[in-house]
């Protein structure tokens, strides 16, 4: 019953909305009319500038922190790795926005931080170094979402965590396949 309740509760944790509430309540907007058209982060930061976006973004990762870490505190790992997978389900099929939502990279990040603060930091500096030398969002998400699986290996190897994270990337992944088409294309917008 309690792996339901936390599956539960993760998921509509993840499914707060916040770039869409954010755009509601101080524009007046809808985020998913404007730019990309993705709820997520980096539209936010394009279309309401860098205060909103810095919100969203702190948002989206205490999301995904307090998902993992209060059933990680209360019940174990197998309890937080199962918030773990639905905060982020929530966050990139929100049914407070039709199942549609942000691509998952923040409220992974936040889920990381809380899980194990190892991973969270070799993947924030994986993220880190490639933005700063593409200075586009999509390819450092791509980067450290690739990398994810190796660095739950190397420390986990074949444990749950590992497998979990893999599904998590493969998610992430999937969700930037329009970005990765403009990559390709050479059409992928840059931050700054």
């Amino acid at each position: 019953m309690i792996y339901i309740l936390i599956a539960i509760i993760s998921y509509l944790i993840g499914s707060i909305p916040f770039s869409y509430i954010i755009g509601k309540i101080f524009f007046k907007k809808d985020i998913r009319s404007l730019g990309s058209g993705n709820p997520g982060t980096t539209n936010v930061f394009r279309n309401f500038g860098p205060l909103a976006g810095c919100f969203t973004l702190f948002l989206d990762i205490a999301k995904g922190l307090v998902a993992v870490y209060i059933p990680l505190f209360f019940y174990g790992n197998s309890f937080a790795l199962l918030a773990l997978v639905f905060v982020i389900i929530g966050h990139i099929f929100s049914i407070f926005l039709k199942f549609k939502g942000g691509k998952g990279v923040a409220t992974s990040a936040g889920a990381l931080f809380a899980y194990d603060l190892r991973v969270f930091f070799i993947l924030l500096f994986a993220f880190v170094v490639v933005f700063l030398i593409t200075r586009t969002v999509s390819k450092a998400s791509l980067t450290a979402a690739f990398l994810a699986p190796f660095i739950a290996y190397y420390f986990y190897s074949m444990h749950a965590f590992t497998i979990v994270i893999f599904i998590v990337a493969v998610f992430v992944i999937v969700e930037h396949r329009s970005n990765i088409i403009r990559i390709k294309n050479n059409e992928e917008k840059k931050m700054f």
